[in-house]
């Protein structure tokens, strides 16, 4: 098989879902609302939220401490635009900024209801 061939037949990664855990579905969605996010689908143990290109899937967990040690990237334009958005509405932590990190990237967080940590991050050109 010739190499063009090969890289016609291999399989592309087109996106990723993180599937966070919560401890309350209802509280989750509330949290991932204010962040912008619209609700696509909610039952009893599972969430699917989305905001732009990104989708999130949130499952209920009754496990605190695995969603203590949860966390997800996402990757954003304008993350001062974002940054001022959360900050308007109160969601961002007293010592919260945009800060500049050495592999090339400014980032800020926030933490849900269950102290899952969501990163922004926007690639410096």
């Amino acid at each position: 098989m010739s190499t063009q061939s090969l890289r016609e037949s291999q399989a592309t990664l087109t996106g990723a879902v993180p599937v966070l855990p919560t401890t309350d579905l209802s509280q989750a969605t509330s949290f991932y609302g204010q962040l912008g996010f619209q609700v696509l689908h909610q039952d009893a143990e599972y969430a699917i939220v989305k905001r732009d290109g990104v989708e999130l899937h949130v499952w209920l967990c009754p496990d605190r401490t695995l969603a203590e040690n949860s966390s997800c990237r996402i990757q954003v334009t304008g993350i001062e635009a974002l940054y001022q958005e959360y900050q308007t509405k109160g969601l961002l932590a007293s010592n919260a900024a945009v800060r500049a990190k050495p592999w090339g990237t400014r980032e800020f967080v926030v933490f849900d209801q269950d102290r899952v940590l969501i990163t922004f991050v926007e690639r410096v050109p």
